[in-house]
């Protein structure tokens, strides 16, 4: 998929990895990206620095509580308005909270598939949409088991089990939506994170920076429901993932006797 003149949503793009990608879109050629998120100054920095470099109303701020339903899909709606239509979507918005569970699973899964689903709405070619991809981001620690942080763990494998769900093809023949998974590094400081941005503060720039390049690169080149890790400041690379369990071995005749 080419990037350039394509419109993009991105949810947690108050960040410092959100305002990141979000120039990483614009540098390659996105029109306007709209952005999303619970904070509000910081967001507005951002879609400031944005437009400062790269020209006026290239980026939207949309304040918006994604835990909130009805909030949530107003605010994607009058972000498809803005936009005039939407072709790229990226999940980013996450927190890391074992004590509030409920919280990390209403951010870190509930937002990224209800995210998901009104991003397919917009897009889905059986509707009158032209397809699109949505770049869901998830962590390493979606892909093993992580005693530190159980909690946050398993909202990430929930990311990945359903993003490779949804990218099956009973539904991609139908809405020809590409769902990809970027999966960082994950690098904890201390037992009691409040934010997923605080994993990334620990990252030298080159290393958002090339998890933004990643992003890039999965965008126009990775195969629909693809799993990519990007790690150490390196490209990105894929790993491939088991879509069944293991065929049990049939009873031999020695065992019969």
């Amino acid at each position: 998929m080419q990037i350039k003149d394509k419109r993009a949503i991105l949810t947690g793009a108050a960040s410092n990895l959100g305002h990141t990608i979000s120039r990483e879109l614009l540098r390659n050629g996105v029109t306007t990206i709209a952005m999303i998120d619970i904070r509000e100054t910081a967001g507005m920095q951002a879609m400031d620095a944005l437009n400062a470099e790269f020209g006026r109303n290239r980026a939207i701020f949309f304040r918006c509580d994604v835990t909130k339903n009805s909030e949530f899909d107003e605010t994607f709606k009058k972000a498809v308005n803005a936009l005039g239509g939407l072709e790229i979507l990226i999940n980013t918005a996450g927190v890391i909270d074992e004590t509030d569970f409920s919280k990390a699973i209403d951010v870190n899964v509930t937002a990224v598939i209800r995210g998901t689903l009104l991003g397919i709405q917009q897009m889905q070619k059986d509707s009158g949409g032209k397809g699109g991809v949505i770049v869901n981001i998830s962590s390493m620690a979606g892909l093993y088991s992580l005693s530190q942080f159980p909690v946050y763990s398993a909202t990430k494998h929930a990311v990945v089990s359903f993003s490779r769900s949804f990218a099956q093809p009973y539904h991609y023949q139908r809405t020809g939506v590409r769902i990809i998974v970027l999966c960082p590094e994950f690098t904890p400081l201390t037992n009691d994170l409040p934010e997923e941005e605080e994993c990334f503060q620990k990252y030298r720039p080159q290393k958002i920076d090339s998890l933004a390049h990643g992003l890039i690169y999965a965008i126009r080149c990775a195969q629909n429901g693809s799993i990519w890790i990007s790690e150490n400041g390196k490209p990105v690379y894929e790993i491939q993932m088991p879509d069944s369990l293991p065929q049990k071995p049939e009873d031999s005749a020695s065992e019969k006797h």
